[in-house]
Formats: structure tokens, C-alpha cells, sequence
């Protein structure tokens, strides 16, 4: 069996925070959700036990395991890490590493994928498998906890779920186009396997990551009266259209937020981007969400071709009267293999060359109506006004609300304690599953 190492970008410039990085500068009173585990890794690892993976080293630990001697290291990554990436690789091969691998949102970039022996395009449990001389039957979820911290540093733990992986629809703009095309169910057996695990570990809170949960109605559904047979509360990501569709049964089953993408407030522009969804949905669904006392966080693009500074600002006004708990903004930005990649280049021109600002924080196209610096500031403004004065009040009133109605404010003073489960070092993947007997001969079979 070959000896094989997968590793994520070193940690020494430090580690990513979605929340820090979709709030203002410096702003202390906010969420946080810093990225200690990989995912994508712990879901190779958990399927093919025999793979050794390294999440979020120091450099110097990196290059202390070049020198044990592997056949093949490979690289997880997104296009904003590409710079750190080809260094370590750039490294690996200077240590003699035969073979140099690439996975992940990062590798789709094709002006790269030259420094590497082999890409991974997808979920690859089963290419790697293939790699190594074996056969991954069916995917099991790895136990994800995340280390989710309340406005002012007091940690809460979150299992991740995946009940699916891809997705169906066309954005311009969205890599998994690409990536993974074609949304795949999690088995039930699995995800209710994972889910014992929370529930004995004291972690009753999940966030349902899909692309679009609900896009698979029946498997959704299943999911879900899995999840209240665990008595576990929920947070979900998914589209406008499919959660206002569901709202009431979902709340009924113990959905206590969700996570959407508005994009914009424009019809014509939601339809340049194959949106297909009402622009004033999204109004509907952040009124619902709030009047009934449930976390709300919205995605946001601010940039595209026809905007102008002024036409942003207004809608930037617009956001913030929503009054979500979290509002993620982004400066419109291209990925490779996407049609939004194909469109500015040819219409406008992509003139940035450091891949470490492809991280929708900065315009890296040649804009027809705002100058350098533009989209940046209005970012912040932005931000300012999401996160405005009564932003700390209204969101942490409406979660002890949430806590006191459930009868549950312990899952909040315990919230310290069980988020050591967070720890990279500290959480297990699950024992090996035996093949049932079918398996097994088609395993022989094959």
C-alpha cells in the first residue's frame, strides 16, 4: 500500500474565519467560526482509513513530514490559498516527494494544475480509492464538529452534516458547476450513525451544509425525521424558493435558522446570474425568519457589470434592513470554470495575478463603473450598516429567547466544555464498518 499524505495550507499566517471575515474591521461583537478541520479531508480519511491526513500545520511541521518518506503528497485547497499552496509544493518536490496531487475548489484552476502530477476534480473518495487498489462502497459521514463562538468569544459547538454533496443548478458565478455537478445522497445509515455520535457527545445543534438542502424532497425529508428521532436542533443552507416552501414543516421539526443566498435585489440581474428565483423572496423569507425568532444569514454580491457605486450603496441600505444575524458580503469575483470566469474576462479583462485575492474581498476585473478601491470601501460600508447599533441587542436577545423557550439555556453554559470536541487532535473518526455480505461479494466480484 502506498504511503499517502494529504494536507490542507499551513496555518502561520493564521487560521480562516468565515465570520471574522464577513464583519467590520476590527469588530469585536461578532460570531466566529474559526477553520481547524477539513472537511473534505475527514471525509477521505473517515472512507480510506489507510490515508494519513495533515489539517492546517505550521510550516514547520510540514516540512518535518516531508522527511518521512511518503510516495505521494497531496494538496486540498481553495483559489485563494493557491499561492501558499504551489510554495509547500514547490517544497515536497525539493524533498524528493514522487508524486505531488491536487483536490479540491483550488485545483480546477487550469494555469496551475501543471505543478502537479495528478488533479482530483470533486468529492474523490472514489478516484482516490481507485489510486490506491481498493473500493469505497458507500460514503460515510465522518464526525465534522465546528467550534462556533457567541458575540464576545463563548464557544458553541455545531455538528456539520452533509446529507448530500453537489448540486444541480447553473449560477453563473459557483464553481460546483464544475466541481460536482450532480447533487449524491449520504446514505441515511450513515448520517444517522454520525448523528449518535453528536448526541452521546452532548452536541445537539447541527448546520445541514448541502448546496441546497430540500433540492432532493424525498431524501430531505427522510433527513429530517432523522434528525428529530435524535432530537437534535437544526440549522440549514439552501435556496429562497425551497426554504419558503418549507418553512412551516421545517420549523415544526425543529429548524432554528438557515442560511441563503439573496446575491441581489435586481430581477434582471438575478436572471443574468441563472438565479431563477423572485427577487422579493428573499424579503418574505427574512421576515419570516425574524418574526419568528430564528437565525437568519444571508449571502450577498455586490459589483456586477451594471451596478455603479450609488446603485450599490442603496442596496447595501436595503440589506441591512433585513436585519439579519449574519450577513455575508462579497465583491463579485470570477472563478475558473465557471461562465461567470468566461464573461468578465472576455468583456472586461481579469488584470489580478495574485491568486490570494480571488477571496471575493477585493475586484480583481476591470470594472466599467467603479475604480480601484470602490467596491472595497463600499465592503465595509457595508458591513457597518449590517452590523450596525442595535445589531448586538437584536441578535442576542432573539438567541437566549430561542434558549429559554426551549427550556435550554444549559446547551449554552455547557457550550465551552463540549466545543473541546472541536479540536483537530481531539476528534475521532468512526470504527471501520464490516461489508455486509452483498457487499462483500461484489467487493470479490470486482
Amino acid at each position: 500500500m502506498p504511503r499517502i499524505l494529504l494536507t490542507t495550507r499551513c496555518r502561520d499566517s493564521g487560521l480562516y474565519d468565515y465570520l471574522r471575515e464577513n464583519a467590520p474591521r476590527n469588530f469585536r461583537w461578532r460570531f466566529g467560526m474559526p477553520r481547524t478541520i477539513s472537511f473534505g479531508l475527514r471525509f477521505l480519511r473517515q472512507n480510506l482509513p489507510d490515508l494519513n491526513i495533515l489539517e492546517y500545520p505550521t510550516r514547520a511541521e510540514f516540512s518535518a513530514q516531508l522527511k518521512r518518506g511518503w510516495d505521494a503528497v497531496g494538496f486540498s485547497f481553495y483559489l485563494e490559498e493557491t499561492n501558499d499552496i504551489l510554495a509547500m509544493a514547490a517544497e515536497a518536490r525539493q524533498a524528493g516527494i514522487r508524486e505531488l496531487w491536487a483536490g479540491n475548489y483550488g485545483a480546477l484552476t487550469p494555469s496551475i494544475q501543471s505543478h502537479f502530477d495528478h488533479v482530483f476534480t470533486g468529492y474523490s473518495e472514489d478516484a482516490l480509492g481507485q489510486k490506491l487498489g481498493t473500493r469505497v462502497d458507500e460514503i460515510q459521514h465522518p464526525p465534522l464538529i465546528t467550534r462556533f463562538r457567541l458575540p464576545g468569544g463563548w464557544s458553541f459547538p455545531l455538528g456539520v452534516l452533509f446529507s448530500s454533496r453537489g448540486c444541480s443548478f447553473r449560477c453563473t458565478f459557483c464553481q460546483t458547476t464544475a466541481f460536482a455537478p450532480k447533487p449524491k445522497e449520504i446514505s441515511l445509515a450513515s448520517l444517522d450513525r454520525v448523528l449518535r455520535f453528536y448526541v452521546q457527545h452532548g452536541i445537539h445543534f447541527v448546520l445541514l451544509l448541502d448546496e441546497n438542502f430540500g433540492n432532493l424532497p424525498s431524501h430531505a425529508e427522510a433527513v429530517i425525521e432523522l434528525l428529530a428521532r435524535h432530537r437534535v436542533r437544526w440549522l440549514v443552507q439552501s435556496r429562497v424558493d425551497l426554504l419558503l416552501r418549507n418553512f412551516n414543516d421545517w420549523q415544526r421539526c425543529g429548524m432554528e435558522g438557515a442560511l441563503f443566498g439573496i446575491e441581489s435585489f435586481h430581477q434582471d440581474i438575478l436572471k443574468q446570474m441563472h438565479k431563477n428565483e423572485r427577487a422579493e423572496a428573499a424579503f418574505e423569507l427574512a421576515e419570516r425568519l425574524n418574526r419568528a425568532g430564528l437565525y437568519a444569514q444571508g449571502y450577498y454580491i455586490i459589483g456586477l457589470p451594471p451596478e455603479t457605486p450609488g446603485s450599490i450603496s442603496e442596496d447595501l441600505r436595503t440589506l441591512a434592513s433585513l436585519k439579519l444575524d449574519v450577513t455575508q458580503i462579497t465583491i463579485v469575483t470570477p472563478h475558473p470554470q465557471t461562465e461567470m470566469w468566461q464573461e468578465l474576462d472576455s468583456g472586461y479583462g481579469i488584470f489580478e495575478k495574485d491568486w490570494s485575492k480571488f477571496d471575493t474581498k477585493h475586484l480583481v476585473w476591470n470594472h466599467p463603473h467603479c475604480a480601484p478601491g470602490v467596491l472595497e470601501s463600499l465592503l465595509e460600508q457595508g458591513f457597518h450598516s449590517c452590523y450596525g447599533k442595535d445589531w448586538l441587542v437584536r441578535t442576542s436577545r432573539k438567541f437566549l429567547s430561542t434558549r429559554r423557550a426551549q427550556n435550554d439555556i444549559s446547551s449554552v453554559l455547557m457550550g465551552p466544555v463540549r466545543s473541546r470536541w472541536a479540536s483537530s487532535a481531539r476528534l475521532p473518526y468512526l470504527p471501520v464498518q464490516v461489508p455486509s455480505g452483498d457487499q462483500q461479494v461484489r467487493r470479490a466480484v470486482a
